[in-house]
C-alpha cells in the first residue's frame, strides 16, 4: 500500500511542477508580447521625463501627481488622453516608430516627446540620453521663441509696474514727497510702453494655440488685455499732464488707476484659470 501512495504523490507533484512552470512561461511570453511599461509623472506643470525612448508595442502610462488636471495630447493626433484629473492616470500602447511630440491641451507650454525605436536600435547612447534628459531637461535654459513663453514674461512687468505706481502716488500723498510722485510717473510710463507688446504676444498666443484654450476665457482675456493696453496709454498721458505741472495726482486719477489695477487682477485670474486648468 505504501508504494502506490508514494507513486501517486510523486505523480501529483510532477503534474503540479509542470503546471507551475507552464504558467510562469506563459506569463513571461505574455509580458514579452505586450512590451514594457513606462511611466511619465506629471508634476509641477511639467512631464517627467520630458524625453522618453520606447519601442513599438510598449505601454506608456501618464500619472498625474499635480494639483491640476492635464492631458497628454500627441502633436500628430496619434493619441489624446483627455483630462487626467489629479491622482488619476492614463495609458496607451505606442505603435508607430519615430519621434512623437506631445503637450498638455489646457497648458500648451507643457511639452515632451516620445522617441519610438524598433527593437535593437536602442543602445547605451539612448539610455544615456534619457538619463540626461530626466536629470537636466527642466534646468536647461533657452531663449524664448514661442508666444506662450514671451507672454508671461511681459505680463510680469505689467503686473508689477502699475500697482507700484499707484502705491508710490498714495505714499507720496501721505508723506508729501514729490519724489514718490515722480517715481509713479515713470512707472506708469514704463507700463504704457510695455503693455502693448504684452497684448500683442497674447494675440499671437491665441492665434497659435487658441483652439486648445477655453473659448470663453480666452475671448474675455484677450479683449480685456487689449483694453488695458489702451487704458495704460491714457493713464500715462494723464499722468504726464500732472507730472509736468509738479502737482500731486487728483482723486479722479487715483480712482481710475485703482480701477485699472483691479481690472489687471481680474485679467490675471482669467489667465490663471487657463494656464492652471481651474
Amino acid at each position: 500500500m505504501a508504494q502506490p501512495r508514494l507513486q501517486i504523490r510523486g505523480l501529483v507533484l510532477t503534474v503540479a511542477a509542470v503546471a507551475v512552470f507552464s504558467a510562469i512561461s506563459l506569463g513571461a511570453q505574455s509580458a514579452q508580447a505586450t512590451g514594457s511599461q513606462h511611466i511619465v509623472i506629471i508634476k509641477q506643470m511639467h512631464f517627467d521625463p520630458q524625453q522618453l525612448t520606447v519601442k513599438p508595442g510598449d505601454t506608456v502610462l501618464w500619472k498625474n501627481e499635480d494639483i491640476f488636471a492635464h492631458t497628454a495630447t500627441a502633436d500628430n493626433g496619434s493619441f489624446d488622453s483627455g483630462l487626467i484629473n489629479p491622482g488619476s492616470s492614463w495609458q496607451t500602447v505606442i505603435q508607430r516608430k519615430g519621434t512623437i511630440g506631445y503637450h498638455c491641451g489646457p497648458h500648451p507650454n507643457m511639452r515632451a516627446e516620445l522617441i519610438v525605436q524598433a527593437a535593437g536600435q536602442e543602445g547605451t547612447h539612448a539610455n544615456e540620453a534619457n538619463a540626461h534628459a530626466e536629470g537636466a531637461a527642466t534646468l536647461k535654459w533657452s531663449p524664448p521663441r514661442s508666444p506662450e513663453q514671451f507672454h508671461p514674461i511681459l505680463v510680469n512687468f505689467t503686473a508689477a509696474l502699475l500697482p507700484l505706481a499707484l502705491l508710490s502716488d498714495a505714499l507720496g500723498l501721505i508723506f508729501r514727497r514729490q519724489s514718490l510722485h515722480n517715481a509713479a510717473w515713470w512707472l506708469v510710463l514704463y507700463a504704457a510702453v510695455i503693455t502693448p507688446f504684452t497684448a500683442a504676444a497674447g494675440w499671437w498666443w491665441k492665434h497659435a494655440a487658441g483652439s486648445e484654450l477655453p473659448a470663453k476665457l480666452i475671448t474675455v482675456h484677450q479683449w480685456l488685455g487689449t483694453a488695458a493696453a489702451v487704458l495704460f496709454i491714457i493713464l500715462a498721458v494723464w499722468r504726464w499732464s500732472i507730472y509736468k505741472r509738479g502737482l500731486p495726482p487728483s482723486i479722479a486719477y487715483l480712482f481710475c488707476a485703482l480701477i485699472a489695477v483691479l481690472a489687471l487682477v481680474y485679467q490675471g485670474s482669467l489667465g490663471g484659470m487657463m494656464v492652471f486648468g481651474k
